[in-house]
């Protein structure tokens, strides 16, 4: 299963522990990567942030669909 996923109304969000959460879309405040690999997020809801092991470029669409992240420009390696 996916980390993240839309049930209607609701996003079932599955935490790295397995533990599950059923949080309403409009209530999600925030979205963030975790760290520089982005293979990670962070969704805020409702005051409560949560880890999930899904990228972030994958759950904007689940939250608003129709929608994607701009595209970057060809960005500096990181120098490590």
């Amino acid at each position: 299963m996916e980390a993240v996923r839309r049930v209607g109304a609701y996003l079932q969000v599955q935490d790295g522990d397995g533990c599950r959460h059923l949080l309403r879309v409009s209530s999600v405040q925030a979205v963030s990567d975790t760290d520089l690999m982005r293979n990670e997020t962070f969704i805020t809801a409702a005051g409560r942030t949560i880890r999930v092991p899904q990228p972030l470029d994958e759950i904007v669409p689940l939250i608003s669909p129709g929608e994607r992240l701009p595209v970057e420009e060809e960005s500096e390696p990181w120098p490590f």
